[in-house]
């Protein structure tokens, strides 16, 4: 009995799912963290920042020394709101992309 040839492709195909899985865990992971200091690296991870501006009333503020015009009553604050957003089709072409060419390229050696 001749046993079947080794299949590479699958092989290689398995090894790039376990990675890109447990690089996309890892960044993502790394953003729950910190979500403003972190770069992302992966193009299907997106990050969205938007800063707001939080009046909070204050009694008048003096004059400053430099004689600058005295407070305006209300002393502004940016809130930072950060949301990370993942695109499911682009990781779908990240993840297949790769499996789809080492299957091609084993069908070119194989056909030989």
């Amino acid at each position: 009995m001749i046993a079947p040839p080794i299949n590479r492709a699958t092989h290689f195909s398995v090894v790039w799912a376990v990675v890109l899985a447990v690089i996309t865990l890892v960044e993502w992971r790394s953003l729950d963290r910190e979500p403003m200091s972190e770069q992302i690296f992966l193009p299907f991870i997106e990050r969205e920042v938007t800063i707001s501006i939080a009046g909070v009333n204050t009694e008048e503020q003096p004059a400053s020394i430099s004689g600058d015009l005295p407070g305006t009553g209300s002393r502004e604050n940016l809130q930072t709101h950060v949301q990370i957003g993942f695109n499911g089709p682009l990781f779908l072409v990240y993840f297949f992309g790769p499996i789809l060419i080492f299957h091609g390229i084993g069908l070119l050696f194989r056909s030989k």
